[in-house]
C-alpha cells in the first residue's frame, strides 16, 4: 500500500481537527438531555455509578429513570461511570426535569421540542454536579467518533489504496456528517457501538485484502476482543458475528488450510464468550431471555401492529432524516432543502457505483480475464454485506417496535461513506484532478452544512423569542382584550394575557394559530401547564393543546414578577373531526399533578370551569360526495370513504345511528365483519360504552369494486358506561377470525393500526 504523503497527513490532520471542534460545539450548543435517548443514557450511567458498576433489574411496572437503556449491554456505562463516579450528582433531577407536554418524535410549528426545562445557572460553565460529569461523559463520546472518522480513513485505504481522494473524503463525509456529529456530542452508546463496529469491519477487511498470507494469531486475538467487547456495546453487533465466520472459512478453504478457519475461530470465538457471555447468561437467569430483548420492548413500546414492508417503505424520508440530522428528541429537523441536497448526492453516488460495476463488468466480457486483484473486490463486497446486514437487522428491529431511525445505521457508516465517495468519484477518470476537485466539493458541501446547524437550527429550538408572531395572518383579529389568572392560593393576579377575539372560519387539517401576550404580575408556586380547547355545543373537546408556556420553555415556578412573553399556541384540527360544527376557543391553566386550575378573571371567564373564552370558530367539510370523508384504506381491499352519526351527545341508555359509506377497491372473496366500537381512547382505560360487530348487508363479498355501498347500524350506550369523552372506532376483520383484522394503510411516516378513529361522542 502506498505510503501517505505529508499532504495527505495534513488533510487527515485537518478533516479530524475540524471534526473535534465541531463535535464539541455541538456537545455545547445542545441542551442537557435534549438528543436522542440521552434523557434515559444517563441516569443509566449514574446508577452503575452510584451503585458500584451494578446493574439494575429491569421491570416493566418500574422501568426508573433510566428506562429501557438499563436492558443494553453495559459497557458504555461502564466507562461512563469510570469516568465520573468521583462526581456528586445528587442535582440530577432537579438538572433533568421533564416537560411533561414535550412533542417527541413530532415536528410542531409552535415549538415544544425540549424535552426538559432548562435551568441556564445549572448548566452554566464552570460545571459542576450532574452538568459536569454529563459534559465528560459527552466528551468522551466525541473521542469515540473520532476513533470512527479515523478508521474510515483506514477502511478507505485497504479499499482504494490507489484513489487517495477516496478515503480522505470518506473519512470527511463521517466527520461532518451532522447527525454523527449531533449524536458524537452526546450521551449515547451508539458511538461506542459504532467504534467497535468500525474497528471490527477493518480487521476482517485487512484478513480478507492478504487471505494469500496466513493470519497471525493476533489478528484472531483482534477479532475476539473487538467482537466481545462489540457485544457488550450493543446487539447489533451479534449479526455480524456469522460474517467473521464465513470470512474464516473462505480464508482456510482458498489457502487449504485448517487454521483460519478451526484455530482462528476457537481464539476468536473463544475471547468473544469469554468477554461477554456473562452478560448474556446474566439476562436469561434474570428475564429467561439471552438478549432482554422481550423485557426492553415491553419498557420501549411494540408496535401495535408489526410493520411490513410497504409501512417501512412509507418511512424511508424520516429514515433518511435521522441518517443526515435530525435533532433534539427526533423532533428539531433542519430544512428540507439540506435534506435534498444530501438526498441528492447519495443518489448520484448510488448510480455511480453502478456504473463503475458495469464498467468492470464489460471490460472482463471484452478482454476474457479475471480480476488481478480478487481480493480487493472481495474485501469491498464484503463491506457492502456489512452494510446490508447491519440494514437487514434495523429492519427486524423496525418492524418491532417505532425505531425508524437512519442513525441506527451508523455501525455501518465507515463502509457507507466509502461507499458514497467511491460513487462520487467513479463519474470521473480515477486520480484527476476533476474526480479530486469533485470529491473536494462533496466534502466541502457537508462541512459547510455541518458548521451552521448549531447555530441555525439546534440552539433557535431551545431559544425562546419573547417577541414572536405568526408570520401569517390568523383567526386573531379586533382590539386587544384584557384577562389575568390568578393560582388559587393567591390574594389578586398572578398571570395576565392579552389576546384579540378568535372568529372564521377552518377546514379539517388545519390548525389554529394563536399568539397571547402574556405578563407574570407575581411569583408563581407551581409549574402550570397551558390549554386550548375547542369545544362544542354538547360541551366535547373536539381538539385541544396542552403544553407548558413558552412553547414547553418556560416552568412557571422560575418566572419572576414583570417576566413578559408572546405566547405561540399552534392547535391540530384532525382531519377526523366532525364537520360542519361551531367550536368555542378557551384557554386555560392546570396543574397536572393535581389538575387543579388557575382561576380565570374577567368578563370572558367561566367561573364553572375556570378557563377563558377566547372566541369560536366554524369547522367547514371538504368538499366531495361523502360526509366527513376518511378514505381510510383498509389493506388496499375496502376504503372507509366518509360517515356520520347522530346524535353525538347521549347519556346511558340511549341509542346513536353510525351511517358508513364505503367502497371496495377489489372484487373481494371474503366476507368481512364490521366492528363499530364507542370507546374511551385512552390506553389506560378503553372502557367501551358500545360495540357493534357484525357483517354490513349486502355482504362485503357481493360488493362491486368502486361502487358505494351504505352500511347503518345502531349502537345503544350502557347501561353503565361512566360518563365522559369516548371515541367512535372501526375495525374489519374476517368473518370468525377477529385477530385477523386488515391493516390501516396510512400516510408516510404514520404508524399502522388495524383501525381507524372517527368522531368523539360525549356521554353525560
Amino acid at each position: 500500500m502506498p505510503q501517505m504523503t505529508p499532504r495527505q497527513r495534513a488533510l487527515l490532520a485537518l478533516i479530524l481537527g475540524g471534526y473535534a471542534l465541531l463535535a464539541v460545539v455541538y456537545s455545547l450548543v445542545t441542551p442537557l438531555f435534549e438528543a436522542s435517548d440521552e434523557l434515559w443514557h444517563y441516569p443509566m450511567v449514574k446508577y452503575v455509578a452510584d451503585h458500584d458498576f451494578g446493574l439494575p433489574v429491569q421491570d416493566p411496572a418500574n422501568p426508573g429513570p433510566w428506562r429501557q437503556e438499563g436492558g443494553q449491554p453495559p459497557l458504555y456505562y461502564y466507562l461512563g461511570a469510570a469516568l465520573t463516579r468521583w462526581i456528586d450528582t445528587s442535582d440530577m433531577d432537579a438538572v433533568r426535569r421533564i416537560n411533561p407536554h414535550a412533542d417527541i418524535g413530532v415536528v410542531v410549528p409552535d415549538g415544544n421540542a425540549n424535552m426538559v426545562v432548562h435551568d441556564a445557572e445549572r448548566e452554566a460553565f464552570p460545571w459542576q454536579g450532574t452538568a459536569l460529569a454529563m459534559y465528560l461523559v459527552r466528551f468522551l463520546s466525541v473521542l469515540m467518533g473520532l476513533g470512527t472518522v479515523l478508521l474510515t480513513y483506514a477502511l478507505g485505504r485497504e479499499l482504494f489504496p490507489a484513489t487517495p481522494a477516496i478515503p480522505l473524503a470518506a473519512a470527511a463525509f463521517t466527520a461532518f456528517n451532522p447527525m454523527f456529529l449531533f449524536i458524537s456530542g452526546v450521551i449515547n452508546n451508539d458511538n461506542l457501538s459504532t467504534l467497535l463496529a468500525s474497528a471490527l469491519l477493518l480487521i476482517v477487511v485487512r484478513l480478507v485484502r492478504r487471505w494469500d498470507d496466513p493470519p497471525p494469531l493476533r489478528a484472531y486475538a483482534w477479532l475476539g476482543l473487538l467482537a466481545g467487547l462489540g457485544m457488550l456495546a450493543k446487539y447489533q453487533i451479534g449479526f455480524l458475528l456469522p460474517l467473521i465466520a464465513l470470512v474464516l472459512l473462505a480464508i482456510s478453504l482458498r489457502a487449504r488450510d485448517w487454521r483460519p478457519v478451526v484455530l482462528g475461530g476457537l481464539i476468536s470465538g473463544g475471547l468473544t464468550v469469554l468477554i461477554a457471555s456473562w452478560w448474556y447468561w446474566r439476562n436469561y437467569h434474570l428475564y429467561g431471555d439471552a438478549t432482554g430483548i422481550n423485557v426492553f420492548l415491553d419498557i420501549v413500546g411494540r408496535r401495535a401492529i408489526p410493520a411490513d414492508l410497504r409501512q417501512l417503505w412509507t418511512e424511508r424520508e424520516t429514515f433518511m432524516m435521522a441518517f443526515w440530522g435530525f435533532f433534539g428528541g427526533v423532533n428539531v429537523p433542519m430544512r428540507d432543502g439540506v435534506y435534498a441536497l444530501f438526498n441528492l448526492l447519495a443518489g448520484l453516488s448510488a448510480l455511480g457505483l453502478l456504473l463503475a460495476l458495469a464498467r468492470e463488468i464489460a471490460l472482463r466480457f471484452r478482454t476474457h480475464t479475471c480480476p488481478p486483484m480478487r481480493s480487493l473486490y472481495a474485501a469491498r463486497a464484503l463491506t457492502v454485506i456489512w452494510a446490508a446486514l447491519v440494514f437487514v437487522s434495523l429492519l427486524i428491529w423496525t418492524r418491532q417496535t417505532w425505531a425508524s431511525q437512519g442513525r441506527l445505521w451508523f455501525s455501518a457508516i465507515a463502509a457507507l461513506n466509502v461507499g458514497l465517495a467511491a460513487g462520487i468519484a467513479a463519474w470521473l477518470p480515477r486520480g484527476s484532478k476533476a474526480q479530486t476537485a469533485s470529491l473536494s466539493a462533496a466534502a466541502l458541501l457537508f462541512v459547510g452544512i455541518a458548521a451552521a446547524q448549531p447555530f441555525t437550527t439546534i440552539r433557535p429550538a431551545y431559544t425562546l423569542d419573547r417577541g414572536a408572531t405568526w408570520p401569517f395572518a390568523t383567526l386573531e383579529s379586533g382590539p386587544y382584550q384584557a384577562a389575568c389568572f390568578r393560582e388559587p392560593d393567591a390574594a389578586g393576579e398572578t398571570l395576565c394575557l392579552a389576546y384579540q377575539r378568535v372568529d372564521g372560519t377552518l377546514q379539517l387539517g388545519d390548525m389554529l394559530y394563536l399568539s397571547p401576550a402574556m405578563t407574570v404580575k407575581r411569583p408563581l408556586a407551581r409549574d402550570w401547564s397551558l390549554f386550548v380547547h375547542l369545544v362544542n355545543a354538547d360541551g366535547t373537546i373536539e381538539a385541544q393543546r396542552d403544553v407548558y408556556p413558552g412553547g414547553g420553555l418556560l416552568a412557571t415556578s422560575d418566572l419572576e414578577s414583570g417576566e413578559s412573553w408572546n405566547n405561540l399556541i399552534a392547535v391540530p384540527i384532525a382531519e377526523t373531526i366532525y364537520a360542519p360544527q361551531t367550536l368555542d376557543v378557551w384557554l386555560g391553566f392546570y396543574d397536572l399533578a393535581t389538575f387543579e386550575r388557575m382561576v380565570p378573571l374577567g368578563a370572558d371567564a367561566d367561573p364553572l370551569t375556570d378557563r377563558l373564552w377566547l372566541g369560536r370558530v366554524t369547522l367547514e367539510p371538504p368538499a366531495g360526495p361523502f360526509p366527513n370523508p376518511v378514505n381510510a384504506n383498509f389493506d388496499g381491499r375496502l376504503v372507509l370513504r366518509g360517515y356520520t352519526i347522530e346524535p353525538r351527545a347521549l347519556r346511558p341508555g340511549e341509542t346513536t345511528t353510525v351511517t358508513l359509506h364505503w367502497e371496495a377497491l377489489e372484487q373481494l372473496d371474503t366476507d368481512y365483519v364490521i366492528s363499530v366500537q364507542i370507546i374511551d381512547p385512552d390506553p389506560a382505560r378503553l372502557v367501551k360504552a358500545a360495540q357493534l360487530d357484525a357483517p354490513p348487508d349486502p355482504p362485503t363479498s357481493a360488493w362491486l369494486p368502486g361502487t358505494p355501498v351504505t352500511d347503518t347500524r345502531a349502537l345503544t350506550i350502557a347501561a353503565d358506561a361512566p360518563p365522559g369523552r369516548y371515541r367512535l372506532l372501526v375495525r374489519v376483520y374476517p368473518a370468525g377470525d377477529p385477530g385477523g383484522a386488515l391493516r390501516v394503510r396510512g400516510d408516510a411516516g404514520t404508524q399502522s393500526v388495524d383501525y381507524v378513529w372517527l368522531s368523539w361522542i360525549q356521554v353525560e
